[in-house]
């Protein structure tokens, strides 16, 4: 949108009025009118013609909700989104069939309140393309995970082959495993399959690539998995820009229910360009102070990039039994809510020397299993209940 979008709040109470406003010339946004329910609040809507509104609701709840609907009927063009202090799914369904487009939990952050206001008005564009008949037919499209981390040697290559193998092995889903690696690239080399062509081959060609012919560049791993290895020489990844990989990452999840990006530890354009191509961010780290404070840089990062913190999910892997940290911790530290653990487990070293996932070799240690169950999690299928026999070999 060129201009920047006008927000009427609608709040009762002057002083939550007031903190609603800081809140969204935070995000750098306009706001153009305020009123209290009912008439006065109808009468500045039509006065303003806003681009989105933001209201109060609070017990009794049957004003606001009311107040929802007569702003729909006054300016149906315009979404509006609640913000409140009850987080119980009863208040949030009432006003979302009262109108409301979304739900926000006071105290309202400033980023928070710019996601949800772009997204209601992006929701609201495509609306009114729908109903102009101007949508244009759209491609199948699969997930993309990027592995990502703020250092190495944390596991992200080892999270990334078994996660693209569990996919695929557990869910029955098409996955390629991608080696955005470019400094040392060893995908490869866990995947024990042969380099005779990379992703710096499929940027050469790119002109004449399609969904199809991408699929000639591809080694097939055992498992099943595809794989799209990183050049042999680094400095390949010269001749490599975010437009190429952009361009690739979006051919490649035309054809693959799950696109399996590997990191590095470091950040770079091509790095950036993975993130917001990604559906999800599996921000990887270990339990050592060191990867923590790494960590917290790289949320900040992510942040100052815009990255939405809805697709980023912090894994700790406890890649080593030295732990210098407590989860509870970490959580405390980063401010951040752990997604998910991958216990320490011996067997993923001897595994790593064979050239094969741990959930290929080793199907029921302690860390196959928790990947396994993420791969399902992620998938959104349920795994078959465990025997007796695996819940005994999986200790």
């Amino acid at each position: 949108m060129a201009r920047t979008p006008e927000v009427v709040t609608v709040d009762p109470d002057l002083s939550h009025r007031a903190d609603i406003k800081r809140a969204v010339q935070m995000a750098h946004f306009a706001v153009t009118g305020e009123a209290g329910y009912g008439i006065e609040a109808v009468t500045v809507a039509q006065e303003k013609l806003p681009d989105v509104f933001l209201v109060s609701v609070e017990e009794p709840v049957a004003r606001a909700l009311q107040t929802i609907e007569s702003l729909a009927d006054a300016v149906p063009g315009a979404p509006t989104i609640v913000y409140s202090s009850m987080a119980d799914a009863a208040s949030v369904r009432r006003a979302m069939v009262a109108g409301a487009r979304d739900y926000l939990i006071k105290p309202v952050k400033p980023e928070e309140l710019m996601r949800s206001i772009h997204s209601v008005l992006e929701q609201e564009e495509r609306k009114r393309m729908r109903m102009a008949g101007q949508t244009m037919e759209t491609a199948a499209h699969g997930t993309i995970i990027t592995i990502f981390g703020a250092k190495g040697g944390i596991g992200k290559t080892t999270i990334a082959t078994n996660l693209a193998t569990a996919l695929v092995r557990s869910t029955g889903s098409t996955v390629v495993l991608v080696d955005m690696d470019t400094r040392f690239g060893d995908v490869a080399i866990m995947m024990d399959v042969p380099v005779e062509q990379s992703i710096a081959d499929v940027a050469r060609h790119l002109e004449e690539m399609d969904r199809d012919k991408v699929r000639d560049y591809l080694v097939q791993h055992h498992s099943g998995a595809f794989v799209l290895p990183a050049p042999l020489h680094p400095s390949e990844w010269r001749n490599l820009t975010p437009q190429h990989i952009e361009k690739v990452l979006t051919l490649l999840a035309q054809s693959h229910d799950y696109v399996v990006i590997d990191t590095p530890g470091t950040f770079n354009e091509i790095i950036a360009t993975t993130l917001e191509q990604a559906s999800l961010v599996l921000l990887i780290t270990s339990m050592d102070i060191a990867s923590i404070k790494d960590t917290a840089l790289a949320l900040e990062m992510l942040r100052a990039a815009s990255v939405s913190e809805d697709k980023v999910k912090l894994v700790v892997n406890h890649c080593t039994s030295a732990n210098s940290l407590r989860e509870e911790d970490v959580e405390r530290v980063l401010e951040y809510e752990v997604f998910w653990r991958i216990p320490h487990d011996l067997a993923v070293s001897s595994s790593t020397q064979l050239g094969q996932p741990i959930v290929l070799t080793r199907p029921y240690a302690r860390a196959s299993r928790s990947i396994t169950d993420l791969a399902y999690l992620l998938s959104g299928n349920r795994p078959e209940s465990r025997g007796f026999l695996e819940r005994i070999l999986g200790r």
